[in-house]
């Protein structure tokens, strides 16, 4: 639990009243989305903030709304317009969306304002990789791989990174459950559902038959676990 959210539980208990925005918080924490949905919808009618409108969008990814999450965090940026967080978030739902140009221009401008983050770097490459941009992707996950400092995690990027540049440029993959849940797991992480991706991603892997595929699927679960 984060401090601010700690802060909002404080308050709860010694009786004070608290802002649509601090329900919003709460809610959200403790994973009941609908209902931090409907207190920040209240908080951007009442005080629509940069805040606002980003924590709006953060909970309508959590509920597969992407285009509503999108528009939110468009919002957010037009009032902070520099919010690397927030171009983070709609860059992912950018992706989800397979709106891979949009997705790119916001992992750009966040390298732009943190070039060792790793992370974005890595999902820029994803996002180039959709688009057909092969070259291009494998200089990013390279870069990734570069600005990454624990060997574990260093090795397993390394195998992601050519497991998904061989895939660049084969046929279409399987389209079976294994295949259908770890595009979903995919989707989950990027909204920042992070238990949700890593619950798919080992019934995917129970599923898979395919060696390589397997082997992607590992290193890419122990990638999430290690995150948790």
């Amino acid at each position: 639990m984060n401090a601010r959210v700690l802060a909002v539980g404080l308050l709860l208990l010694a009786g004070c009243s608290i802002t649509p925005f601090q329900r919003g918080l709460l809610y959200y924490e403790q994973g009941r989305y609908a209902r931090a949905l409907t207190a920040f919808d209240e908080a951007v009618r009442t005080k629509p903030t940069a805040e606002a409108y980003a924590n709006r969008g953060s909970t309508r990814a959590r509920l597969q709304d992407t285009r509503g999450a999108i528009d939110d965090f468009t919002q957010a940026l037009v009032l902070q317009p520099d919010d690397v967080e927030v171009l983070v978030n709609r860059g992912n739902a950018y992706v989800i969306s397979r709106d891979f140009a949009a997705a790119i221009a916001d992992f750009s401008q966040v390298l732009h304002f943190q070039p060792a983050f790793a992370g974005v770097w890595f999902n820029r490459g994803l996002a180039r990789s959709q688009a057909g941009d092969v070259a291009g992707a494998r200089a990013d996950w390279d870069q990734a791989i570069a600005l990454t400092k624990d060997p574990e995690v260093q090795a397993a990027l390394e195998r992601r990174a050519e497991a998904l540049t061989r895939g660049a440029g084969a046929p279409a993959p399987d389209t079976g459950a294994g295949s259908a849940l770890a595009r979903r797991a995919l989707d989950r992480e990027l909204a920042g559902d992070h238990k949700g991706a890593v619950a798919d991603l080992k019934s995917a892997l129970a599923l898979e038959r395919d060696p390589d595929r397997r082997a992607a699927l590992e290193d890419l679960l122990k990638l999430w676990e290690d995150a948790q």
